[in-house]
């Protein structure tokens, strides 16, 4: 007798399979998207700290102003974006901070701490 197809029996057997699979599965992939959203502001909180705060520090010195940043470079967005390519769809900016901005996806906020004669300013994720 030739067979032409697969039996009842065998196909439940690999949906089963698969659904087991699935199961598994599922769970690991549900808090990639907030893990991934919550990484990129950790890595632009990282670049504004190793790169944006120490330029913004040298400036704010060459002019005399101490190492104090607010109220000068970064005051507004227009200067931020001076140093940064663009602000992540997460954040928006909130006086020389970011504010976790929900409809991008952000559930954290950078919080800002100025720059004094011997410090640079840092930018923290909350």
């Amino acid at each position: 007798m030739k067979r032409a197809g697969f039996t009842m029996i065998e196909l439940i057997f690999v949906i089963v399979i698969l659904g087991i699979l699935a199961a598994v599965a599922l769970p690991k992939f549900i808090g990639v998207s907030e893990q991934a959203h919550v990484q990129k502001v950790e890595a632009f909180a990282g670049t504004m700290n190793r790169t944006v705060g120490p330029s913004m520090w040298a400036v704010s010195l060459a002019a005399g102003n101490g190492g104090v940043i607010a109220g000068t470079l970064c005051d507004t967005e227009a200067h931020l974006l001076q140093y940064v390519d663009d602000i992540p769809d997460e954040l928006s900016f909130n006086a020389c901070g970011f504010d976790a901005n929900a409809t991008g996806g952000g559930t954290k906020s950078i919080t800002f701490a100025d720059g004094n004669a011997t410090h640079a300013p840092t930018w923290t994720v909350n």
